[in-house]
This record gives structure tokens, sequence and C-alpha cells, in this order.
């Protein structure tokens, strides 16, 4: 159990949990925070194949100015933020690796 409160994987879901529920409680009305912070979101919404697809979701209603957002963008921003988390802890991992064998 200790671990999973170690990993950065962990703490970026919970961070991806919080920065969506901020968009849904109209805190981030203009999804600046969930997509275009978001590297990867960000150029998925500039593709016009991909963001139509994203588009294509069951709409949820949330606090923003249109009203409501796919799910699709939802669910992405939960795997990104797993993606970035793994990569540090992949990071992590060989760090401690190549300071173990150094000593």
């Amino acid at each position: 159990m200790k671990k999973i409160f170690r990993s950065f994987a962990f703490w970026f879901v919970i961070l991806a949990v919080l920065e969506i529920y901020m968009h849904q409680i109209g805190q981030d009305s203009k999804s600046i925070v969930l997509i275009y912070l978001n590297p990867i979101l960000r150029t998925m919404s500039r593709s016009d194949r991909v963001s139509d697809f994203i588009n294509s979701g069951l709409q949820v209603s949330s606090g923003t100015i249109i009203g409501h957002i796919s799910i699709y963008w939802y669910i992405g921003s939960i795997v990104t933020f797993i993606l970035y988390g793994l990569i540090l802890d992949v990071f992590r991992c060989l760090i401690r690796r190549l300071s173990s064998s150094t000593k």
C-alpha cells in the first residue's frame, strides 16, 4: 500500500480526477486546464479528425460555456495523466538503479 502512495501515477490520477471535478463544477469554464495545459490533449484538439472523433462521444453536462463536453475528453485526460505518471516513475526507478550501482 505504501508503494502505491509513493508512485507518481497514483497522484497524477488523483490530479486528473480533481481537474475533471473542477471542470464539472464550472471552475474551468473554457477548458483551459483540462485540454490546453495538457500537451497531448492540446495537440489532439488541433487535429480535425481526432477532434471530431473525441467530440462524437457521449455528451456530459458541465459548467462550461457550452454546457456540455464529450466524455472522451475526460477519459483522455485520465489516460494522459497516467502516462505522465508512469514516465516519471520509470525515471525515478532508473535514477535509483544508477545511484545504487555507483556505490
